[in-house]
């Protein structure tokens, strides 16, 4: 048994001296911590949860940029140092990289529109699944036009950090697009 201490006032320094009734105090004070812990937990979840679902509206506010021809969207979702992989040499970084490539789309398919299928997160990276149609009106990849449509699958993965894309990977069903606007008939 440990030998108590009693400081000049009389008072005990044990750590469990508590007046009458202190199992319930210390009862008291263990829920208190306890609930609020939970609160806490609670509340770091609900704003992770909340950003989360801010980099999936961003995400989505990609495919609104190419489907509105509207590159503006782009500046405003995109990092001054994003970067499209895999891009074409000679690509630059951020929004005026991907500015080219939406008038190019837009040129070659007037009715261009993406329509999300999916879309997936994990931490800082968002996953989308998405449909890529449009009518070829000019020629495109060098192909010239045969006023045909065309439906294919996209998938990209968006990395941000700071609120902002900084790294889309991307891979589109060019193959059957491409047979869909007649590119290999003879």
């Amino acid at each position: 048994m440990k030998k108590e201490t009693r400081l000049p006032n009389g008072r005990s320094l044990t750590p469990c001296a508590l007046p009458k009734g202190g199992a319930s105090i210390r009862l008291l004070i263990t829920l208190g911590l306890v609930l609020c812990s939970f609160a806490y937990a609670e509340a770091r979840t609900t704003k992770t949860k909340e950003r989360m679902n801010d980099y999936k509206k961003e995400a989505r506010l990609w495919y609104d940029a190419f489907s509105k021809n509207d590159p503006a969207i782009l500046d405003s979702i995109l990092s001054e140092d994003w970067v499209d992989a895999p891009s074409q040499s000679g690509t630059l970084a951020g929004p005026a990289g991907v500015k080219p490539l939406l008038a190019r789309l837009r040129t070659a398919f007037p009715d261009l529109n993406l329509t999300v299928k999916d879309v997936l997160q994990d931490g800082n990276k968002v996953v989308v699944r998405a449909e890529m149609s449009g009518t070829q009106k000019d020629a495109f990849m060098d192909f010239p036009s045969k006023n045909r449509k065309m439906s294919i699958q996209v998938v990209d993965i968006h990395e941000f950090r700071d609120g902002k894309i900084v790294r889309t990977w991307h891979t589109e069903d060019w193959m059957s697009g491409l047979r869909q606007l007649g590119v290999f008939e003879k």
